[in-house]
């Protein structure tokens, strides 16, 4: 049975990620985001949460989806039909999740990953297979009603889509012979006596009938199954006066060889049991794989939707807005009240939010003053960017963009502004990389690319790689201190209606609003004037 709460038309597994996704991940800072997911929802619980609050998996189930773009307008509103519904019904995703990990936790500890169930045509292997496929069936049987219970609720196709699904594939008559076949093997998978209360035991006898032919010499020939139970008959003791009496009237019944005086027979009977049994169960292979499957993707689909559902109760509680985000097909990039939502997580909110329209824009570049959010409003862009591909919220009243094929990101990094040497071969490594994998309809993030060697050479080959990218039908954002380079650019591209140049707000008393504005570029980035600000109030104090 297919789950299809991520695509319409197929499970998890088959779609490639982001080229470049670990530069993407470290870039736009996206762990900040992961660890989010792993929070303890702190609203719905009403507590406050600590530092030992949170599944890891659920970041782990994000950043797998994250990873890997969702190419079509349809896949992503599926998916946020979906997410509506999970925000809607948190209670029966946490309930979902719950089961899958019990379930798979369960198998694991009968030997699922490391075979310690034992080898294979084995008394004990076909044990534990039977207690596996019963774990799965109570498994199924678990879903099925908590899906069942929340159904008025649900109004995406994918979500009812699953109640159809789970109605036809698990319906009750089906449940109800998958537990008829359990019964009837469950003498050689249970413990044979289990206590139930004090001095009394359960003890459960099989009743098999089985036809045979004979061959040369009046000699048993093949066996043919007629029928196979179990019955359950309750004794004072365990191995107690009632226990012998109640075997031997039942050795005198029609039809029933009494195995009691004969240890060959006795052997021979427990190899027909297991040859009958592993018969019997052979038809239960298929539906284990098909039920460890659908557990194996429910727990990774619900993680993913849960990790969704943190995130939104951290948005809730630092009152950052947020939209679902729409798909555009004439190229228009619209955004209103956009946060950088990973700066937001660490400022609890306290961000600014910046509005505006880059429709049929190929070309942005940002100048400005130093520390006047540049950076923050190319990460905004590039994480609503993402989060929209995957089908998430975005933290936006309104963000409207087109669905781009592939995004790369190419930020100077700490780690290159600490390197005494080849700072500048580092960043055309990964240019060269970058390159190497674009395709029409690309977009590639700049933020201070090239700012480790002179301005004039830094200029000089960001002029060269972004015109080239731009020709070759690229989008680039682009955040730049080279200002020869925004300059050149300037003049050449003015009446290009594809190019657009914002700068950071600086106010005539030198305040930063952090907010972008069309402007063309200055040529200062009021480096002195930040200096000399913050050198005052050190003198000041």
């Amino acid at each position: 049975m297919n789950l299809n709460l991520l695509y319409r038309d197929r499970e998890w597994g088959s779609a490639a990620p982001y080229r470049d996704w670990l530069s993407i991940t470290k870039d736009l800072e996206l762990n900040s985001l992961f660890k989010a997911a792993e929070t303890e929802n702190v609203v719905r619980n009403k507590r406050i949460a600590t530092p030992d609050d949170g599944d890891p998996y659920l970041g782990q189930a994000v950043k797998r989806v994250m990873a890997v773009p969702l190419k079509t307008a349809e896949e992503i509103k599926y998916r946020q039909d979906i997410l509506k519904d999970c925000f809607t019904k948190q209670g029966m995703v946490d309930e979902l999740y719950r089961i899958s990990t019990r379930v798979l936790s369960e198998w694991d500890r009968l030997g699922r990953k490391n075979n310690a169930a034992g080898e294979v045509g084995t008394k004990g292997k076909l044990i534990t297979d039977i207690k596996v496929f019963k774990l799965l069936v109570d498994g199924m049987r678990d879903v099925k009603k908590t899906v069942l219970l929340n159904r008025a609720g649900l109004e995406s196709e994918g979500w009812q889509g699953l109640c159809e699904r789970l109605e036809n594939e698990f319906s009750d008559e089906r449940q109800t012979n998958l537990y008829i076949f359990l019964d009837s093997m469950s003498f050689y998978s249970d413990i044979y006596e289990n206590e139930r209360k004090r001095n009394e035991y359960l003890v459960r006898i099989p009743k098999m009938r089985l036809e045979c032919g004979l061959s040369n010499g009046l000699k048993v020939g093949d066996f043919r199954i007629d029928s196979l139970e179990s019955k359950a008959i309750e004794y004072d003791r365990q191995f107690g006066m009632g226990n012998k009496i109640a075997d031997r009237i039942t050795s005198f019944a029609p039809g029933v060889i009494s195995l009691r005086n004969d240890q060959a027979l006795k052997e021979d009977a427990e190899k027909l049991e297991f040859a009958v049994v592993s018969y019997v169960y052979s038809f239960c292979t298929d539906l284990v794989a098909d039920f460890g499957s659908f557990f194996d993707q429910l727990h990774f689909q619900m993680g993913f939707y849960l990790g969704a559902i943190n995130i939104r109760s951290q948005m809730v509680r630092f009152n950052i807005d947020y939209c679902y985000p729409e798909t555009d097909e004439e190229n228009r990039l619209r955004y209103e009240e956009l946060r950088e939502l990973i700066l937001s997580f660490s400022l609890n909110g306290r961000t600014v939010a910046n509005t505006g329209r880059l429709d049929d824009k190929q070309l942005v570049i940002i100048t400005g003053a130093n520390q006047g959010g540049k950076s923050t409003f190319l990460r905004s862009l590039g994480v609503a960017q993402v989060m929209m591909q995957c089908g998430l919220i975005v933290a936006a009243k309104r963000y409207r963009s087109p669905i781009q094929t592939s995004i790369y990101t190419h930020f100077t990094r700490r780690e290159e502004s600490a390197m005494n040497s080849g700072r500048l071969d580092e960043e055309l490594r990964r240019m060269d990389r970058i390159v190497n994998g674009l395709t029409k309809g690309s977009l590639v993030l700049l933020n201070e690319s090239f700012a480790t060697t002179t301005e004039k050479d830094g200029s000089a080959i960001a002029y060269g790689i972004v015109k080239a990218l731009k020709e070759a039908g690229v989008k680039i954002y682009t955040v730049t201190h080279l200002l020869s380079f925004a300059q050149q650019m300037y003049e050449e591209t003015k009446d290009d209606e594809s190019v657009v140049f914002l700068s950071a707000e600086h106010l005539d008393d030198g305040k930063r609003t952090f907010k972008m504005i069309p402007h063309a570029p200055e040529l200062t980035s009021f480096g002195l004037e930040l200096y000399d600000r913050v050198l005052g109030e050190d003198e000041s104090k």
